[in-house]
């Protein structure tokens, strides 16, 4: 009996042991098969929380904002309440706890949760102290984002992915994902007409081709009265260590375009002055040098040669390396989208001319431009999205010269082509900036200016804008305005947007008041 008892007893810490054991074993298998607790990685970087991932989210002012970059220090202060320059912080975001964790801030009591961009937009506009924060993919065109210390989201400028930037934070609204693969940029000039002068001081006086493009940064030096109009004349000089900087812009954007005010046949005549153009083809190889990928050829001096003039330059701007668009042998042509793919995103250009129409426009056996007929662009914007395009930019040549104002017409085409479908307007002709309208969210360019343009008639004739376009995919995000200056009337330059350069802008900003 006692060794009976003895083994039971044995038996029982085995089974005991045995168990602990099993417990022990157990317990890390266990563990394993639970949900992970770290942190989901963020699409080029970002990391998640208990709610989702965290997004990028960027400091936003009112869309005509001076103000390009901000201090992360200065971001921070605003939240908290310690700022100078902004009382007041209102967030875009259905969780701005995750937000503020990431900063590791305590926002004050003026920091403001708002739920929509809507209701940033409409807190800024009635105060320019009022900063902003919206995720990057919910910000839009009528909003100016900011860079955070230099680093940008937006722009030619912007970074490859988000590993290092500084805002972090959960939105799960609209369901919409920034991913900065697929930012791209398209850079828009004005008119560009390179007979008269710019013809002369390329080749005749033999600073070449890419003397019209080789522009730097310029200053207003001085202004005298008069041109033959009465108006001041501008004397402008080059900024001392600047030269390129026109190049470098043009060639950063993804796809660049401008308005070719004149044809450019074999052989071309020589017009010293006048309102005939003309253009030698050799002026066409610095244009594509400088960077410049499409022409539209939709206005009124494309026929200043001819029929022959027009299909010559239709192919002289293939030699030279670029596409046009707007003009053709036969209407079918004209109306033709050039078309290209930006990282999956299928891009349309058309073009369209209403100025002196009558001599100008494509017909049965004579080339021209294609003529702005409503129900006819209605057509040419529907069809191409049916053919797939995700972006369709109209280029309308129209209105009247030298004022900044628009016409009805102007006006009634530009809601016809945005309701057909156009998602950016970009108008040419008047010589002079004009106003900028949105409608429906869709921003239409009354006019870009020139860009070079031998016109010294007033100040204002000398000066224009490049319009950079920032899409992220087929949606537009912001839109950038860099004001430029014809130097000695043959040479584009930049002015400094807070220099010479705020009265181009500030032109733009009076003109666009009746669309506000």
């Amino acid at each position: 009996m006692a060794v009976s008892a003895y083994a039971r007893a044995v038996s029982f810490l085995r089974v005991i042991v045995v168990g602990l054991l099993l417990v022990a074993l157990c317990v890390p298998v266990a563990s394993a098969q639970e949900p992970s607790e770290s942190p989901i990685a963020a699409p080029g970087g970002g990391a998640g929380t208990e709610s989702g991932t965290l997004v990028p989210f960027v400091p936003v002012r009112r869309f005509w904002s001076s103000q390009r970059d901000i201090p992360l220090q200065e971001v921070v202060a605003a939240i908290e309440g310690r700022s100078d320059e902004f009382k007041r912080v209102v967030v875009a975001t259905d969780d701005a706890e995750a937000l503020w964790s990431s900063m590791g801030v305590q926002p004050a009591s003026a920091t403001k949760v708002v739920g929509t961009v809507q209701a940033v937009k409409q807190a800024l506009n009635k105060s320019r102290r009022t900063l902003g924060l919206v995720p990057a993919a919910r910000v839009h065109a009528g909003l100016r984002a900011l860079s955070v210390d230099g680093q940008a989201l937006f722009g030619s400028e912007r970074v490859a992915d988000l590993a290092g930037w500084p805002l972090m934070g959960a939105d799960a609204g609209e369901g919409k994902i920034f991913d900065p693969e697929k930012v791209w940029t398209l850079m828009a000039g004005g008119d560009v007409m390179l007979d008269r002068e710019p013809h002369r001081q390329a080749l005749i006086l033999g600073k070449g081709v890419d003397h019209v493009w080789d522009g730097g940064v310029a200053e207003i030096a001085s202004r005298t009265c008069c041109t033959f109009d009465g108006g001041p004349a501008i004397t402008t000089a080059r900024v001392a260590g600047t030269k390129g900087a026109v190049r470098e812009l043009l060639a950063a954007a993804d796809l660049a375009v401008v308005n070719h005010e004149a044809p450019a046949p074999n052989r071309p005549t020589y017009h010293p002055s006048g309102l005939t153009f003309n253009v030698d083809p050799r002026m066409l190889e610095g244009v594509a040098d400088a960077g410049i990928d499409a022409v539209s050829l939709a206005n009124n001096h494309i026929r200043n040669d001819g029929s022959t003039g027009v299909t010559q330059t239709v192919l002289n701007v293939r030699r030279a390396g670029m596409h046009s668009f707007g003009a053709g042998i036969d209407e079918d042509r004209a109306r033709e989208p050039l078309c290209f793919d930006q990282g999956g995103t299928r891009v349309c250009l058309l073009g369209y001319n209403e100025v002196d129409a009558a001599s100008n426009s494509v017909r049965p056996g004579r080339a021209g431009a294609a003529e702005l007929i409503t129900a006819e662009v209605k057509a040419d914007i529907q069809a191409a999205h049916a053919d797939g395009a995700d972006v369709i930019v109209v280029w309308p040549h129209w209105g009247r010269e030298y004022v900044t104002t628009t016409e009805a017409k102007q006006r009634r085409w530009a809601r016809e082509m945005v309701r057909a479908g156009a998602d950016v307007v970009l108008g040419n002709h008047s010589h002079v900036v004009g106003p900028i309208q949105f409608i429906g969210g869709s921003p239409v360019f009354y006019s870009l200016g020139n860009l070079i343009f031998d016109l010294p008639r007033f100040e204002s004739t000398e000066e224009g804008v490049l319009v950079e376009l920032v899409f992220h995919g087929s949606r537009l995000m912001q839109i950038e305005l860099h004001p430029t200056v014809v130097h000695r009337r043959a040479q584009l330059n930049l002015l400094e947007r807070d220099g010479d350069g705020a009265v181009v802008i500030g032109r733009m900003r009076e003109a666009s008041l009746d669309f506000e």
